[in-house]
């Protein structure tokens, strides 16, 4: 039990996150490293490629938790594995194509 309001607590963390940099373009949640490079006219889709990527991550998780607290059923670690892979994938292409 303890497990799954972990799970969908950081969920929600993420969600929260990604919201906070992809609607409200607070990039400086990020570290520096990560958006130094970022030109102020690519600031925008910067900031919606990695907020999107950010909440993916975090729906992932938390449709894992909700799932996992009412089934018990480990093939709910596939909804954690599709929502990281997209939010990574979406992190590591916003890294690329912007911030270089």
């Amino acid at each position: 039990m303890l497990g799954e309001i972990i799970v969908v607590g950081v969920g929600v963390v993420f969600i929260i996150l990604g919201y906070l940099v992809w609607k409200r373009e607070k990039i400086n949640i990020l570290h520096s490293y990560h958006y130094r490079n970022v030109s102020p006219d690519n600031k925008k889709v910067f900031c919606k490629m990695t907020g999107q990527g950010l909440m993916l991550i975090g729906c992932g998780l938390l449709i894992t938790g909700l799932v996992i607290s009412k089934t018990h059923s480990m093939y709910s670690f596939i909804t954690f594995a599709v929502g990281l892979i997209a939010g990574i994938t979406l992190l590591i292409n916003a890294g690329l194509k912007y911030n270089n």
